[in-house]
């Protein structure tokens, strides 16, 4: 499927993860002018336009960001926001200093990224004949709680609610922009492969396979989702394929948060 999104410039924050990667990979593919973004260095696969520097935290560095992505472009059509982490632990475990690190990364980002964006994406929208786009990655943990993941879980659903806030608020106020949110289940991942090694400590050495195990047995389809699976969604949300979609979920999660 040709997604029409040829020339149009797509920042993603997060670029070098797993999904990072494949967002930009996919996006790439299709011809879109991809502005990578990770405090991480480049990787030296990374098939993008150009890749920055970004503490996604840091008010002043996402001015820098959008800044040169202006000098160099005059325009974002879209901005993917994907920075994200998932500390694990019970709540007593759970330190203030964690607690914070964890909204700091996964919703102060999403809101400084938006914040900063949102003149570009509004001029870009205006002088187009599509909607500029955001896409948020919240997680299916939004909308369905488990153990061990009070911040992660937290953190998200305020990535989802305020996904809708702000694409609300944008045509409200006549801009041509829109804010959709993407909710995967357990992506295959290093970052996953992280949160089994954690829940096998915490749970007093359950071996990480049975965990992996019992993980994709409560996903409705038997695995776990795919990178690329993710991507595709984003790619959705980005073009005018979903151009009557806004301040949504889009899941992608093989109906876990509907079992």
């Amino acid at each position: 499927m040709n997604f029409g999104l040829k020339s149009r410039v797509v920042l993603v924050t997060g670029a070098a993860g797993n999904i990072g990667s494949a967002i930009c990979r996919q996006l790439s593919q299709e011809q879109a002018i991809v502005i990578a973004a990770d405090i991480s260095p480049r990787p030296q696969q990374a098939n993008v336009a150009d890749w920055l520097h970004l503490d996604v935290t840091s008010e002043a560095g996402w001015a820098e960001v959008i800044a040169t992505i202006a000098q160099r472009h005059g325009r974002l059509d879209v901005l993917v926001n994907n920075a994200g982490i998932a500390p694990m632990g019970t709540l007593e475990g759970t330190g203030y200093d964690e607690w914070r690190r964890c909204l700091a990364v996964n919703v102060d980002s999403v809101f400084l990224g938006m914040k900063a964006a949102t003149p570009l994406l509004r001029e870009t929208g205006a002088a187009s004949a599509w909607f500029a786009s955001v896409v948020n990655i919240a997680s299916a943990s939004s909308n369905r709680a488990t153990a061990m993941a009070s911040a992660y879980a937290a953190s998200k659903a305020a990535v989802a609610q305020l996904t809708k806030a702000v694409g609300i608020e944008y045509l409200s106020l006549g801009y041509r922009v829109r804010a959709n949110s993407v909710h995967p289940a357990a992506v295959q991942s290093d970052m996953i492969d992280q949160i089994l090694q954690r829940y096998s400590v915490i749970t007093g050495g359950t071996p990480v396979e049975d965990l992996r195990k019992a993980m994709i047995a409560d996903h409705p389809m038997r695995r776990l989702v795919e990178p690329d699976e993710v991507a595709r969604s984003v790619l959705f949300l980005a073009s005018d394929a979903s151009a009557y979609v806004n301040a949504s979920e889009v899941h992608v999660d093989g109906g876990l948060t509907a079992n």
